[in-house]
């Protein structure tokens, strides 16, 4: 006999019999891949593993919101002091150039209230999840341990043949569809995927995260390893970074459904708050040392924001046991951060200029080098930009000649549209004219006005300067980029840059490091 058709209802769950069993399966393969991948050291989280930072940010309650939208943390105007974690999904690190699903976790702090974990009721935080995916890839959790069961095997040949199964091939679309590039995770859009109750037990929600059109993006490269973070780094460094946070109510029980997020919701975004990412430094080993720690979880949170669907009822018992686990393994305690008056950093002067005109992508020649120093960055920062320490570390290499001094055109040279004029041993010059000025992060200059053989084959060339730290060290990148008249040009600039002038850039470096940390 064919069973009635189930008229769905908004904001309602549809509990399967056979979902507890599936989700004890899923939570033994993830201990045990976890197991085997650390073994004998420090055990990273099974997803959402690697890092790109943890930030300190504020999330700003709008004003006059209507009534029937305040709800939770939203029922009344407030700015609550938050941690915000970037990471990549996928299980094993990967270079930051391959495409992935990219992930974006907050933890509010000072939320009042009762939660709705047992253990952590009388917890001050809220916690919401979200990645640059609007749908997820699996209908359900049933479709999805499938997957996991594949990916998860210590026999590589299980997941090569979950690929090639025909049946598998929507499924494999859509998670290829969701990795998606990324230069800066502070200039992409997240999605919840997952609905949530707002308030009342029949009405949901999803959430969405839109950046600011207006954020200053600082992209320093997209090809070193780690370079999300670097870039992060470089933005935050003086500049701050908004998200507009979107609630997105579940109107048509059918064709919005809470038990597939593979479904993607077209009722309209409501503006709920303001994330604001402040300046500051966070990539210290401390810092981020902390945010490996942390944990995050969508069930902290407030029963009126309580998580629905099978794939958010798995994260509660999953998440939280994989998060104990690691902590016991790594000899941690699993702990909520707690709010201060003096969470926030101190405030930087946002002061960073820029000119319209980019550095060409095409047309150029690139050659740079690279030198970790033991100093902060403002003082590595002020040596390089320095007028008069130019001939202490621009020495002679081979034929190319030693700068004697600079001559100011336009300044101080410490703002865009800033010129000088440097001199050469032989009597060679160039005019140098600052395109952004970006203090004790980076800065950029366009060279004109050859004097020496260069002007036979280049017009114009680029310099940039990048300070980043690396594992409490801070490193300058030199990177300079040719432009060339003709063919001929190109392959006599190519071999000058390879065989000379990546040398004189290196050494450069070597020399500036010797007076950062030794005034000599």
């Amino acid at each position: 006999m064919k069973k009635p058709e189930v008229v769905k209802q908004i904001g309602r769950e549809y509990v399967t019999e056979d979902e507890d069993s599936i989700i004890e399966e899923m939570m033994s393969e993830m201990i045990a891949q976890v197991d085997r991948m650390y073994a004998d050291k420090k055990m990273l989280r099974q997803i959402h593993t690697k890092m790109h930072g943890c930030v300190k940010a504020t999330f700003k309650v709008e004003e006059n919101l209507p009534e029937e939208l305040k709800v939770g943390v939203f029922k009344k105007p407030a700015t609550y002091n938050a941690w915000v974690r970037f990471s990549n999904s996928n299980t094993k690190p990967k270079p930051d150039k391959k495409k992935d699903i990219r992930g974006i976790a907050i933890k509010l702090m000072g939320v009042p209230g009762d939660k709705i974990l047992n253990d952590q009721r009388t917890e001050k935080s809220q916690d919401f999840l979200l990645m640059t995916s609007e749908t997820f890839f699996s209908k359900n959790i049933a479709e999805f341990r499938k997957t996991l069961k594949a990916a998860t095997s210590k026999h590589g040949i299980n997941m090569l043949l979950y690929i090639l199964n025909p049946a598998h091939l929507r499924l494999l679309l859509h998670v290829s569809k969701s990795k998606v590039k990324c230069a800066n995770p502070l200039d992409m859009e997240y999605w919840s995927t997952q609905p949530y109750q707002f308030g009342a037990p029949d009405k949901a929600v999803k959430y969405f995260l839109k950046p600011s059109p207006d954020n200053i993006i600082l992209n320093e490269n997209v090809k070193e390893e780690n370079y999300l973070r670097i870039n992060m780094a470089q933005t935050l460094y003086n500049n701050s970074a908004e998200f507009d946070f979107f609630v997105q109510f579940q109107t048509d029980a059918e064709t919005m459904p809470i038990e597939d997020p593979t479904v993607e919701w077209t009722s309209q975004f409501i503006k709920m708050a303001t994330l604001t990412i402040v300046p500051q430094e966070f990539d210290s080993n401390e810092q981020m040392t902390f945010g490996e720690n942390l944990s995050f979880n969508s069930w902290h949170s407030l029963p009126e924001h309580r998580p629905l669907g099978s794939f958010n009822r798995a994260r509660r018992r999953i998440y939280e046991a994989m998060s104990k686990y690691r902590h016991e393994k790594n000899g941690l305690p699993v702990f909520e951060p707690k709010d201060s008056p003096d969470f926030l950093p101190p405030k930087r002067e946002q002061n960073v200029e820029t000119i319209a005109e980019p550095i060409p992508k095409r047309g150029i020649l690139k050659r740079s080098a690279q030198v970790l120093v033991d100093s902060d960055k403002s003082t590595a920062f002020n040596f390089i930009s320095s007028n008069s320490e130019l001939p202490n570390w621009l020495k002679k290499v081979g034929p190319i000649p030693a700068a004697l001094n600079a001559e100011i055109l336009k300044g101080p040279y410490n703002f865009v549209g800033a010129r000088r004029k440097v001199f050469f041993d032989g009597g060679d010059t160039v005019v140098e004219e600052l395109m952004t000025f970006n203090p004790y992060a980076n800065y950029s200059y366009s060279v004109t006005e050859f004097s020496n053989f260069l002007r036979f084959f280049s017009k114009k060339a680029y310099g940039q300067v990048w300070i980043d730290r690396i594992n409490d060290q801070t490193r300058i990148t030199w990177e300079y980029s040719f432009s060339y008249r003709n063919i001929l040009a190109r392959l006599i600039l190519s071999l000058f840059l390879t065989i000379l002038y990546k040398k004189f850039l290196k050494k450069s470096l070597e020399n500036a490091k010797g007076y950062i940390e030794n005034g000599d």
